[in-house]
């Protein structure tokens, strides 16, 4: 990385001889390409840098959606986008962004969600409510794990964008991730979850066994 004052005297000797060999060799940088992109970009007005607005609103929660998480990681890791512009748009830091991606290398579900209804409660234990509230909790992990799990199959075996709404998936598609889920989930589970009639689902199978 060159400082603005370098930039200036490698443009400065370029205008004065007119070549940018003799202006690479003479001063000993930057490279021809990059001196051919700071000419380029001569004169061009800056970018104004997009300040990040770290609040907590309905719009813009402090701790993102799950789908917001996904969707930058597949941005960043996925189509090579710029973390530091995935970064402004969306309106969470790098560090942020470097975070989620260990939590899904992990594969923590519980990190990547954000249920506010899960809340720790002061309960005696063994009691009748406390059965239920654990019962509900797993009921809720189950839940949100299987939702990201057949987002992981939308983005990385359909290669889907991640904001993609799962409802206006084909039946061959939904029978494509209830295959690389099956042994996972049980099917009734799976084929509920996608909207996908059993006799669709195995109409599909039988298709796909024959491609």
């Amino acid at each position: 990385m060159y400082s603005q004052e370098k930039i200036a005297i490698a443009l400065k000797l370029y205008h004065q001889c007119g070549s940018v060999t003799k202006t690479v060799q003479t001063l000993g940088y930057p490279t021809k390409k990059a001196l051919y992109a700071w000419i380029h970009d001569e004169g061009k007005p800056k970018k104004e840098r997009k300040i990040l607005e770290l609040i907590n609103t309905k719009t813009h929660p402090r701790n993102s959606p799950v789908e917001v998480k996904m969707d930058a990681l597949h941005r960043c890791f996925k189509l090579g986008e710029s973390i530091k512009s995935v970064s402004e748009d969306i309106g969470y830091t790098r560090s942020s962004i470097y975070a989620w991606r260990k939590k899904y290398l992990q594969k923590d579900a519980v990190a990547l969600m954000n249920d506010k209804s899960i809340q720790s409660e002061t309960l005696e234990e063994g009691s009748v409510a406390s059965n239920a509230k654990v019962e509900e909790l797993k009921a809720q992990m189950l839940n949100t794990q299987l939702e990201i799990d057949i987002l992981k199959e939308t983005i990385n075996v359909l290669k889907k964008a991640p904001g993609i709404d799962q409802t206006a998936l084909k039946n061959r598609e939904k029978a494509v991730i209830v295959d690389a889920l099956k042994n996972k989930y049980s099917l009734p589970l799976l084929l509920g979850k996608l909207d996908l009639p059993k006799s669709c689902y195995y109409y599909q199978e039988n298709i796909l066994s024959k491609s």
